[in-house]
């Protein structure tokens, strides 16, 4: 009985995860299509979802948009875990400073979704879904997070059948991606050279909790034919220090020292 409810539970909140800012507002037929559940069972879920205020329907269209219960619950965390904040007092000095997009992720279940955006005062920028879903093996953030992970997380990731590939850079082989995973331990950051978006150059930083374990990442994505090695180097000084500094409001482990990742990168096979 107890298998059987939590599956339940755990197919109605996977529904929530298909609404965005791109798509804000789904029908039934839409949303049985995407889960691959049937109509019965999606229905159900929605019922369930709708009956807590997860989520409301429209009276007219009938399709469904996000409720008020999870706004209430993300007041509730923020209040008492405000890593969204800190990470926000970032990202205007990364953005002004760089004249770059800059943005947090943190790190949902299993994906790192972005929680705030910050873009820089010029016509030419990445643009960053507030709000959006980032794969973990295509962007700076998800590498960054992913790499953090512990040992099993982290098997367990990489075990996933058929990774999204974005573009002709996207890595999807589980063996090239662990090597990534590593070298990006290593250095303590995470780069992502037109792996989701060509074009593109992304770079991210991890920032762990009071146990050491990631619960986001902090990054830059920067247009490919601006980037230069001085404004990388920028770019990696910047984040390093904005993510220990969000690490440590957190209590988490000091950020390692140069000699620490240079010790490091050289255990790497």
């Amino acid at each position: 009985m107890a298998r059987t409810t939590m599956s339940s539970v755990d197919k109605a909140l996977t529904l929530l995860r298909f609404f965005s800012t791109h798509l804000p507002e789904i029908g039934l037929s839409e949303l049985a299509r995407l889960s691959g559940h049937d109509k019965t069972t999606t229905l159900r879920c929605l019922t369930a979802l709708k009956r807590n205020g997860f989520l409301e329907q429209d009276p007219t269209s009938r399709k469904y948009r996000v409720g008020l219960t999870p706004i209430h619950l993300a007041q509730i965390r923020e209040h008492n875990f405000p890593v969204r904040t800190i990470i926000a007092r970032h990202l205007e000095h990364l953005a002004t400073t760089l004249e770059e997009t800059a943005h947090g992720t943190l790190l949902m279940g299993d994906d790192p979704v972005a929680v705030s955006v910050r873009d820089p005062d010029r016509a030419l920028y990445v643009r960053v879904e507030p709000s959006g879903v980032l794969p973990w093996n295509a962007t700076a953030s998800g590498l960054a997070i992913s790499a953090f992970l512990p040992p099993e997380r982290q098997a367990a990731l990489l075990a996933r059948p058929d990774p999204a590939r974005f573009t002709d850079h996207t890595e999807t082989d589980p063996d090239r991606l662990r090597a990534i995973l590593a070298r990006c331990r290593a250095e303590g950051l995470a780069r992502a050279h037109a792996t989701f978006e060509n074009e593109v150059i992304g770079t991210a930083a991890p920032i762990l909790d009071s146990a050491a374990a990631p619960v986001g990442a902090i990054a830059v994505a920067a247009v490919a034919s601006r980037m230069t090695p001085e404004l990388q180097g920028r770019i990696d000084r910047e984040l390093r220090r904005a993510a220990a500094a969000i690490t440590q409001d957190l209590g988490g482990p000091p950020a390692p020292t140069a000699k620490d990742r240079t010790h490091a990168s050289d255990e790497l096979p």
